[in-house]
């Protein structure tokens, strides 16, 4: 299902205690309502929707992304995880805004506690703010909040605390402005009564097995099957979270090409695991795992078709494996780690993570990951190619059919015009796909949004971005119905390929 769908799905549930329809942008009541989402059980609002249901979008949802999101960071306190994004649905732009139930309620907007009753929001009543008060007190006992014995203020990375707050300013995530590094802890409640939590010094201890052995990592790779005689690396990382997921993300940019036997086919299948959704794993492994338990780890183990990411803990009581696979609701094992992992920009859409890893794997020709949850841990297996793939025969026919010239040209073309554009946004598979996406459309003359998607394999909302990037870069337009309409090549694009 793709997230065009999703989106529609949600809508299609009408508002509640965690859904919200708004037709316009009003900043003061956005905040009113996430103010009051996290004072609850975290919700969602969505743009550009009225109260019926009915998808009438929004003018320039990027520009007012951008804008919103600065005064929601200033004006809602305590300081929390607020995730904005532009959806297109039905090629109409939708923002929608995303928050879980807060950890240190209550929060205050605009001097006021807000608070939901059903499907309304309203100032909250004094038994309200008892209960939200009584929450958070009890909040305060959950293990990362717990003070962590003989931690001195030497024994964290202040280099890399600094670090963190220069990074939430620049991604316009938190409120705080000073660059005291004992303040920024405080605030976040990781330095409590002259104390250093647990939380801190998984985030930023410079030698957290000291305090915390359990925060190690196993990384295991085979050349073969789950044997010591095809073990090639096995090692123990250690550090802080972040030095952790630093190591790994050197790890998973090494791995490149990989090589799989086809029996059917009788020959060797080259295949590359998305790097994006291994580091999307993998930070979602080191935020969400069950550090209160001496026994808790996580453990990577590679295959040679194969990617597992194993992590101690189960899902949130009310998160089930199936709800991965569509958009849900956000409920973090341990929220202040998330928060500063937020902070870093680290993480984008909360609940959005899982359904990115699948239309990676997508995109890439693999098959879809499988979450597995046993008695005591949550298992991600990400895995190889379905076989030759539709994209492989579909890449090899354009081959044929256009000159090794135009070939190179498109692809000259392409690449100097979109890679500064999407920067660290997409992968190299991604401007790959543009480039045959140019070239399919130069052989066939037009295309239309679902034999492209059928063509690449990829979900609507993947292809219309994909299409709105050589929209926007000159390179195709669109011609006729919003239904039975094709893109074209532009006329000037189609002369400069002419002239090779």
């Amino acid at each position: 299902m793709n997230n065009e769908q999703l989106i529609k799905d949600l809508i299609n549930q009408g508002e509640s205690e965690q859904l919200e329809f708004k037709t316009v942008v009003q900043k003061e009541s956005i905040a009113k309502n996430l103010c009051a989402l996290l004072n609850a059980n975290g919700g969602k609002i969505v743009v550009g929707v009225t109260n019926d249901g009915d998808i009438i979008g929004i003018q320039n949802a990027v520009n007012i992304k951008e804008e919103i999101q600065g005064y929601l960071i200033k004006n809602i306190v305590p300081d929390v995880p607020i995730t904005i994004s532009v959806e297109i649905v039905d090629q109409k732009e939708l923002l929608i805004f995303k928050v879980w139930g807060g950890s240190k309620q209550p929060y205050i907007f605009d001097g006021n506690i807000y608070y939901r009753r059903g499907n309304k929001t309203q100032k909250a009543t004094s038994k309200e703010i008892s209960e939200l008060i009584h929450h958070r007190q009890f909040s305060e006992q959950h293990w990362e909040r717990q003070i962590a014995l003989s931690v001195d203020f030497d024994d964290l990375d202040k280099k890399l605390i600094s670090n963190t707050i220069v990074e939430s300013r620049k991604n316009y995530r938190s409120s705080f402005e000073s660059d005291d590094i004992l303040a920024f802890l405080t605030h976040y409640g990781l330095y409590v009564n002259g104390s250093f939590t647990n939380a801190c010094v998984v985030l930023f201890a410079k030698n957290p097995s000291k305090f915390i052995p359990q925060i190690r990592v196993r990384l295991t790779e085979y050349a073969e099957g789950k044997t010591d005689d095809s073990l090639i690396r096995n090692e123990i990382l250690e550090g802080n979270l972040f030095s952790i997921r630093d190591e790994l993300e050197k790890y998973v940019n090494g791995l490149g090409i990989r090589s799989v036997f086809d029996k059917k086919r009788w020959k060797r299948q080259d295949f590359e695991f998305p790097k994006r959704a291994l580091q999307e794993g993998i930070i979602n492994a080191l935020m969400h795992r069950d550090y209160s338990s001496f026994s808790s780890s996580v453990t990577i183990s590679v295959y040679p078709d194969k990617f597992v990411i194993s992590n101690s803990g189960k899902l949130p009581d009310d998160l089930e494996i199936k709800d991965l696979k569509r958009n849900h609701d956000s409920h973090p094992v341990n929220p202040d780690i998330a928060h500063i992992v937020f902070l870093n920009g680290l993480v984008d859409k909360l609940g959005r993570g899982t359904i990115r890893v699948i239309e990676e794997c997508k995109d890439a020709g693999l098959k879809v990951p499988e979450w597995k949850e046993t008695a005591i841990s949550v298992v991600l297996t990400f895995n190889g190619p379905k076989g030759l793939s539709e994209k492989k025969k579909r890449n090899d026919a354009v081959s044929e059919a256009v000159n090794d010239a135009v070939n190179d040209a498109v692809k000259q073309f392409i690449s100097d015009a979109i890679s500064d554009a999407v920067n660290d946004a997409a992968s190299d598979a991604v401007i790959n796909r543009l480039i045959q996406e140019v070239l399919l459309i130069l052989v066939e003359g037009g295309k239309g949004l679902k034999d492209l998607m059928a063509s690449f394999n990829v979900a609507r909302a993947t292809m219309q971005r994909d299409m709105a990037l050589l929209k926007a870069h000159q390179f195709v337009v669109f011609n006729g119905s919003p239904k039975t309409g094709v893109y074209e090549l532009k006329e000037m694009f189609k002369k400069e390929i002419e002239r090779i």
